[in-house]
């Protein structure tokens, strides 16, 4: 077979042109006019695929072949339709902001809060092979609520300690109008696993709880302590380098100098709606420990789970992203300090009951949503009241989460507001050039190359 005669199929075989001797079919290019040949003609008796099946007289069609694979559309891609919008200057600095000012927080928020959860599960550990109605597995991270993730400031954190009343799991509560708290009761059954914490009326003592539990960790600290000192990484948790007990009324452990944890002992009260197909009230809530008058300890309601849960049923579009902007935002504000973050969680889910359609806030509308935050927080900086979202009648009396803000500090509030709602551009450049270059002593060791050491 001559050079000029011989050919070559994309497969890499070589054939003859005038050879009877057939290219395999399915190397064929698609350009080629090999494909006109039915094969589908043929009887299913007739063995089509073997050398003997085909015809002395066929002549060889020319063909025509290319070296470069022919161009295909990518179905899979193209059936994917991506959104189309332009984006406002607003909308625009929005998400720049939260990429170079909130996502650096968040970072942090989630390495911190491991090393203190990890640190007082430790303890817990300890703590439950001496009183087992202290139980580690039962510890619930309230996480940090993006306050204090500056260099500059420590970081604080809520941790619940879920209690049990005891094996029937039943509680009677009330309302106390004295303190504004509640009042605790176990049933007579399980009356003798806190025999010990029971005041003379037949209530659960917050205040003995947590005294008892203050003992229990502070000898847990002393522990891990021992261990720092004698260099036994073995017996620590991860990261850890140092560890307290605070003083006061509150069980507070300051962890590597700069992270601080309150542990708050609850209990897990049932449903206790008036009508249970309501949604806006949780089914179930906690009881937390928390301080009253002159450091006296007291029962208060705590809707940690049902405000997880809520955010988590919001976590469709821009909400999220709005509202950890909003709470940036207020952390760089000295004059929005007063300005919890369950105040700007609640500004949201009231937000989001107004605008219940999930396309309300996609992401070509976060401006407006942006703006409709602070309209409804400027509203109730002027009225002096914001409407707890969960105590609501006609399971609770109404509760106002401004109640214990001051004329002038509502001012101070609302004149900042104003502010951003005429300029938001100004507070989101500014704010948004600022980067944290600097890192508290214990974090460089988590972040520099194995084999350095700071």
């Amino acid at each position: 077979m001559s050079n000029a005669r011989a050919k070559k199929n994309r497969g890499g075989q070589v054939f003859d042109g005038n050879s009877n001797e057939m290219p395999d079919p399915n190397l064929l290019s698609p350009n080629s006019s090999m494909k006109s040949f039915d094969v589908s003609s043929a009887s299913d008796n007739d063995s089509w695929a073997s050398e003997d099946s085909y015809p002395d007289e066929l002549p060889s069609p020319p063909v025509q072949w290319k070296s470069e694979i022919p161009w295909t559309p990518d179905r899979r891609r193209s059936s994917i339709k991506k959104p189309q919008f332009q984006l406002d200057p607003v909308a625009v600095q929005l998400n720049e902001f939260y990429e170079n000012r909130v996502r650096i927080s968040l970072e942090r928020k989630e390495i911190c809060e491991e090393i203190a959860y990890n640190a007082v599960h430790k303890c817990f550990r300890k703590i439950q092979m001496v009183d087992s109605r202290f139980r580690a597995n039962s510890l619930v991270s309230q996480g940090i609520p993006y306050d204090g993730l500056q260099a500059e400031e420590a970081i604080q954190m809520d941790m619940l300690m879920q209690l049990s009343p005891g094996s029937s799991s039943a509680m009677y509560t009330a309302y106390d109008d004295r303190t504004g708290g509640m009042r605790v009761q176990p049933s007579s059954e399980d009356y003798s696993v806190w025999e010990d914490c029971i005041t003379t009326n037949g209530f659960l003592s917050a205040g003995k709880i947590n005294s008892l539990l203050r003992k229990y960790v502070k000898k847990a600290v002393k522990i891990l302590n021992f261990h720092i000192k004698e260099g036994r990484a073995e017996k620590l948790p991860k990261n850890l380098s140092s560890i307290s007990v605070e003083k006061g009324p509150v069980i507070r452990l300051t962890i590597n100098k700069d992270i601080s944890v309150d542990i708050l002992p609850a209990f897990v009260i049932p449903d206790s709606r008036s009508d249970p197909s309501r949604r806006d009230c949780p089914s179930s809530s906690h009881v937390v420990c928390k301080p009253h008058v002159q450091n006296e300890m007291m029962w208060r309601l705590s809707f940690y789970v049902a405000e997880k849960n809520r955010i988590r049923a919001l976590s469709e579009g821009c909400r999220v992203q709005l509202l950890r902007i909003l709470t940036e935002i207020r952390d760089n504000e000295d004059q929005l300090k007063k300005l919890s973050s369950y105040h700007v969680k609640t500004l949201l889910f009231h937000e989001s009951d107004e605008y219940p359609d999930f396309h309300e806030w996609s992401a070509d509308k976060i401006t407006r949503r942006f703006f409709g935050l602070l309209e409804r927080l400027k509203k109730a900086l002027k009225e002096g009241n914001l409407s707890h979202y969960f105590m609501q009648p006609p399971d609770f009396k109404p509760v106002n989460l401004f109640a214990d803000l001051d004329g002038k500090t509502l001012s101070d509030m609302l004149d900042v507001i104003e502010d951003i709602m005429e300029n938001p551009m100004g507070v989101l450049r500014t704010v948004g050039r600022e980067r944290r270059q600097t890192m508290w002593p214990w974090e460089m060791g988590l972040f520099l190359p194995a084999g350095l050491t700071s």
